[in-house]
């Protein structure tokens, strides 16, 4: 598996079969450990990606056209009968191509990203006056 972080941060593979429970900050909400569709908006265009380990404080998302480290990024999450959608801002932090074989020892690949949440940027728009309903 080849990942590409930023500064000395390091992302490893186990072969522990046992599970270890991460501590979890006080007001954390833990991880969600569930695969969902998910759309990304940045400067370079549009994505689709499954998302996965979704935290309070970001996420992994599998996607065919990674985003470059830094840039940041708008997730779409919707709904499987198309009702509501959220967008929450995420930040690329790191990059990986994970190989590995298939049950009957075909090679194959994944690609991914992980956003860590930040604040949306304010655009250039004025602030709005009157009050909100």
């Amino acid at each position: 598996m080849a990942c590409i972080q930023p500064r000395e941060r390091f992302f490893a593979m186990s072969s522990r079969t046992d599970k270890i429970e991460p501590e979890r900050k006080p007001g954390s909400a833990g991880r969600f450990d569930k695969a969902f569709p998910v759309f990304l908006e940045g400067e370079r265009g549009v994505a689709s990606g499954i998302g996965r380990n979704i935290t309070d404080g970001g996420m992994f998302v599998e996607t065919r056209e990674p985003f470059p480290l830094g840039t940041r990024v708008k997730v779409t999450f919707s709904s499987p009968n198309g009702g509501a959608e959220m967008t929450l801002e995420g930040e690329v932090r790191y990059q990986c191509y994970i190989n590995f074989s298939r049950p009957d020892s075909t090679r194959a690949g994944m690609r991914g990203i992980g956003l860590r949440f930040v604040s949306p940027r304010q655009g250039n728009k004025p602030p709005r006056s009157g009050s909100v309903h």
